[in-house]
């Protein structure tokens, strides 16, 4: 199936997962959503899950996202 990631298509397999999808698009950002320096958003702009499930034609936005700590 085709799923696109900040524009780019990514052919990834039926069943996919967000985090398969990533790993796939760029190795690199897959690290920077692992660690909290990014995050991922559907079309409609809701943060999702690493373990949310795709569909034919997806769009996802990878986003930089400034998480704030507890007592900051």
């Amino acid at each position: 199936m085709q799923i696109k990631v900040n524009r780019k298509t990514v052919e990834i397999f039926s069943g996919a997962r967000v985090k398969d999808v990533l790993r796939k698009y760029s190795p690199i950002t897959w690290k920077q959503v692992q660690k909290g320096s990014k995050a991922v958003f559907d079309g409609h702009g809701h943060e999702i899950g690493l373990d949310g499930e795709l569909a034919e034609g997806a769009c996802l936005m990878v986003k930089r996202v400034a998480r704030t700590g507890a007592g900051s």
